[in-house]
């Protein structure tokens, strides 16, 4: 069976690298660092999915070369195969990278952006890392499944996404807006990403622009009297399940429980609308 061609797939294949091979440990530590060769290294170690400091979000690896019991260097690496970046995504490994090396976690730190060439000479956003690594310079370390997924991720990276619209979920789509419009005119949906307004048949999300619609006028939605960081989506793809709109912080939000929107609210349905709060701790969602 083919490997799962996802970042986080890509990214445990990194960590296993870096920790069975000395010499893709020393491409990375070079890449990033230049002054890599006066270093003297006996023990390399990976984190995934660690919190940014003094900043939003995390880096996809963490990468610490050891002398005895001396971190020598620290490498933030960002994966992408062929995803966008977030909004300030660069700037807050660069925010994360000084923090570091003002607390003394490192005698050195860099940033590095690991993916495929092709994303790396179409991305205006590379330059916001201290280095780039393409994944076309893994390929004569891994083996196997390993060699199999790399290759798969740089295919994907080079065949841009064309969804396959369905009519059905196009009028669906168009009839939520219509819908929102006419009962929740303050609610802004995000643009739909795909040409032509094409949906395929497993879109199933709608997106809200959060910081243009009404969530701020709700004061539980408030951080220290101003709006928390939200990204706001309706799953529409279950019909047995309730309809929720759901909050996804990306701070803690502390004692945010299940609230259903005041009864003559206009887009309260006869189920009842949710207004449910995901709080974003070391890179997962948690639900109440």
């Amino acid at each position: 069976m083919k490997p799962s061609v996802t970042e986080a797939s890509v990214d445990a294949m990194i960590e296993r690298l870096i920790l069975s091979d000395g010499s893709a440990a020393c491409l990375f530590l070079q890449t990033s660092v230049p002054q890599a060769s006066a270093f003297s290294v006996d023990k390399v170690t990976v984190a995934r999915q660690v919190r940014h400091a003094n900043a939003n979000g995390t880096a996809d690896l963490v990468v610490y070369y050891w002398s005895q019991s001396s971190c020598v260097a620290m490498l933030l690496v960002e994966n992408k195969i062929d995803a966008g970046f977030t909004p300030d995504q660069p700037a807050r490994y660069a925010v994360s990278r000084d923090a570091h090396l003002a607390a003394g976690a490192a005698s050195f730190v860099a940033t590095l952006l690991v993916a495929p060439s092709i994303y790396l000479s179409g991305s205006k956003l590379a330059v916001g890392f201290d280095a780039v690594l393409p994944y076309e310079s893994l390929l004569a370390k891994v083996t196997g499944d390993d060699r199999e997924l790399v290759e798969m991720a740089i295919e994907r990276a080079a065949s841009p996404y064309e969804p396959v619209p369905v009519q059905a979920v196009m009028d669906f789509f168009t009839g939520y807006a219509q819908l929102v419009k006419q009962a929740a005119p303050d609610l802004i949906l995000k643009r739909n990403p795909n040409s032509a307004d094409a949906r395929p048949k497993d879109s199933r999300t709608i997106y809200f622009d959060a910081k243009r619609s009404g969530f701020t006028s709700y004061d539980f939605l408030l951080k220290k009297g101003r709006p928390a960081g939200l990204r706001v989506s309706h799953q529409c793809w279950d019909a047995a399940a309730p309809k929720l709109i759901s909050a996804a912080y990306d701070q803690s939000v502390e004692g945010i429980k299940r609230t259903p929107l005041a009864r003559d609210e206009p887009y309260r349905n006869s189920q009842g609308f949710f207004i449910v709060d995901a709080v974003r701790r070391r890179g997962r969602d948690i639900w109440w």
